[in-house]
C-alpha cells in the first residue's frame, strides 16, 4: 500500500445523513469576537443539573430557551465545553430554524472522508476520461425508463460488481485530527431573472473539515492481483465467468498515471466554470468571488507535480458537473438526460444546465477540493 497525503484546500463534508436541530442538538455561543457551536451532549448536562431539574430540561427545549442560559442557571461556573460532546469554529450566521448538517465522524468522534468517497471520486474522472477518449457514447432508458450511468461504466470497468476492475484500486479513510471542523452557511450562485446571481433562498448550514487541514491514507492499485485474476477467470465454473473481466484502463495500471489522469480531468472542468461564470458577468454580477475561489483551485492544481500530486472534488457541494464528471454533455441526448436530471424541466428550458451552484455566505468558498501526494509508492 502506499501512504498519500491527503490537504483539503477548500472546506470539505461527506455527510452522516443528520440534521441537527438548533437549541436541541447543537446550539451557538461566543468567546470575545468568535463564534463557536457546540454539540451537545445529553449525558454531560444530565451529569450537569440532576434527575430532579429534568422537567425543566424539557420545558426550557418546548421554550426554545438557549441551552448555555439554562445550565448556567444550575451550575454557574459551567463552560460550553462541559456540556458538548464536541466544538465546532462557526464562520456562519445561525438562525434560530437552522439546521446543521453533519460531517461524518467515526465512533470516537474523529472527522474523516471515507475511501468509499475518494475511490468514488476517482471513478467518475476515470470515466469522464475514457469517454471523452472513445468519442460517441450512447446512453439509454433502462428497464425504469431512467438513464443510468451504469451501462457506460460496465463498458469500460466491467458488468457487474465481481467483474469490474475497481475491485483492484484500494483506498483506505483518511481520518483528520478532533477540532478542525468548522460550520458554514451555504447559498446558491443561481442563474434567474434577477441581475445579482446570489441567491440565499435556501441557505443550509454545514459542518466541513477546514481547509489547510492534512493527513494521510493508505491507496493501492493491485496490478498483479488483477494479472492473476485475468489469467484465472477463464476458467472459473461459476456464473460469474459468462461476465468477462473488465480491462484495466491506461490510467489505472500505476498511481503516478491515475494521478496524473485525475489532475488532468480537475484542471479542465476548473477551467471550464471559470470561463462560464466569466461569460456570465457581462450580464449578472455575484459570481466574482465565486470565480476567485476557483482560481486558487487552479492554481493549486497547476502547480503539481506532474505523477506525484493531483487536486480532486469530494463530497457535498461539489455540482452536477463534478459529481458525474460532465462526460454526458457531449451526447447527442443530452436534452433527454437534463430533462430527466432536473425537476421541473419545463419551467426552466430556457436557462442553462445545470444553472445553480453551492458557495459560502458571505466570502463565495466553495466546498470539495482536495489535494493528493503520493509520499511512499509501494
Amino acid at each position: 500500500m502506499s501512504k498519500i497525503e491527503i490537504e483539503t484546500l477548500t472546506p470539505i463534508h461527506v455527510g452522516n445523513g443528520n440534521f441537527l436541530q438548533n437549541n436541541m442538538d447543537f446550539f451557538v455561543y461566543k468567546v470575545e469576537e468568535d463564534s463557536f457551536i457546540g454539540i451537545i451532549d445529553p449525558k454531560k448536562i444530565y451529569a450537569l443539573v440532576g434527575q430532579e431539574h429534568l422537567d425543566d430540561w424539557l420545558y426550557s427545549i418546548q421554550r426554545k430557551e438557549n441551552v448555555k442560559d439554562f445550565v448556567r442557571r444550575y451550575k454557574k461556573n459551567a463552560d460550553p465545553e462541559n456540556y458538548s460532546s464536541r466544538v465546532i469554529t462557526n464562520f456562519g450566521e445561525v438562525k434560530s430554524s437552522d439546521t446543521l448538517k453533519e460531517c461524518i465522524h467515526n465512533g470516537c468522534g474523529v472527522p474523516y472522508i471515507p475511501g468509499s468517497s475518494i475511490k468514488g471520486a476517482i471513478r467518475t474522472a476515470i470515466l469522464s476520461a475514457l469517454v471523452k477518449a472513445n468519442g460517441q457514447i450512447e446512453v439509454r432508458r433502462d428497464k425504469k425508463g431512467k438513464f443510468n450511468s451504469r451501462q457506460v461504466e460496465s463498458t469500460f470497468f466491467g458488468a457487474n460488481p465481481k467483474s469490474d476492475v475497481f475491485r483492484f484500486l484500494q483506498v483506505g479513510d483518511a481520518y483528520f485530527e478532533q477540532g478542525c471542523e468548522i460550520a458554514m452557511r451555504m447559498i446558491n450562485l443561481n442563474i434567474r431573472l434577477e441581475k445579482n446571481l446570489v441567491d440565499d433562498s435556501k441557505p443550509q448550514l454545514v459542518e466541513a473539515i477546514g481547509l489547510g487541514s492534512v493527513t494521510t491514507f493508505q491507496m493501492k492499485v493491485d496490478i498483479d492481483l488483477y494479472h492473476c485474476a485475468k489469467k484465472r477467470w477463464p476458467n472459473r465454473q461459476t456464473r460469474e465467468s459468462l461476465d468477462p473481466l473488465g480491462s484495466i484502463p491506461d490510467e489505472m495500471r500505476s498511481l503516478s498515471a491515475l494521478f496524473g489522469m485525475i489532475n488532468k480531468h480537475t484542471k479542465y472542468l476548473v477551467n471550464d466554470e471559470i470561463s462560464y461564470w466569466e461569460g456570465k458577468l457581462e450580464e449578472y454580477d455575484g459570481a466574482e468571488d465565486f470565480i476567485e475561489s476557483l482560481r486558487k483551485v487552479l492554481d493549486s492544481a497547476e502547480k503539481c507535480k506532474d505523477g506525484k500530486e493531483c487536486v480532486l472534488r469530494i463530497g457535498h457541494g461539489s455540482g452536477w458537473r463534478f459529481i458525474t464528471g460532465a462526460w454526458s454533455e457531449s451526447l447527442d441526448n443530452f436534452s433527454d438526460i437534463v430533462a430527466a436530471s432536473r425537476p421541473n424541466n419545463n419551467v426552466y428550458q430556457g436557462y442553462d444546465f445545470p444553472k445553480s451552484r453551492r458557495m459560502d455566505d458571505p466570502d463565495g468558498d466553495i466546498l470539495g477540493f482536495v489535494k493528493l501526494s503520493i509520499l511512499s509508492d509501494k
